[in-house]
């Protein structure tokens, strides 16, 4: 059987409807998943399991209800340029002051609607600039297929996310190639 972080958003949610997973299950088994592999590939910041599992329970209890939303109780991750309330969005620059975002950003506001599970921000590189990933602020991420390999940039964190099976989503941001490079650097 496959795992349940390696299942797609689809399966996920049709293992909800027919009761089969659970939110909390699913983000349990991902969570386990994060700790065995993240020392080593280093893309998330900001990992928080307790509202993690918060926002599970949440999700399961609408699933119960009959309530679910589009993406609910979905596992994502949210490149750490796009704000999150209660956060700080350092921008990968160690410069950058740390004052936690009052409000989430549309993106990251719309996830949240949908009834996605935010489980972590994930790393970029200095100020988006660098397409190695290289920050000031982060250890350097690692491409999964091969350790010795950065991801690329400057959604470096979600492409390492993404192929190192950390869920099925992760949103990250691109005006010249910042999710297309990472994408085709990690497979």
């Amino acid at each position: 059987m496959t795992a349940l972080h390696d299942c797609s958003a689809a399966e996920l949610l049709a293992l909800y409807a027919r009761g089969d997973a659970s939110p909390v299950d699913v983000c349990k088994d991902l969570l386990a998943h994060i700790e065995r592999c993240e020392p080593k590939v280093a893309a998330l910041w900001a990992l928080d399991a307790k509202a993690a599992l918060a926002a599970a329970g949440d999700s399961e209890a609408r699933w119960q209800r009959g309530q679910a939303l589009p993406l609910d109780g979905v596992p994502v991750t949210v490149k750490e340029n796009i704000a999150t309330r209660g956060l700080p969005v350092p921008l990968g620059c160690a410069a950058t002051p740390l004052v936690p975002a009052a409000a989430d950003a549309p993106p990251a506001a719309r996830l949240r609607e949908a009834g996605a599970v935010i489980i972590a921000k994930t790393t970029m590189p200095d100020l988006g600039m660098l397409s190695s990933g290289l920050s000031s602020f982060h250890k350097l991420s690692r491409n999964p297929w091969d350790l010795s390999k950065n991801p690329g940039g400057s959604s470096a964190g979600a492409a390492a996310a993404c192929a190192a099976g950390y869920g099925p989503l992760h949103l990250g941001t691109d005006i010249g190639g910042s999710i297309r490079l990472p994408a085709g650097w990690c497979g």
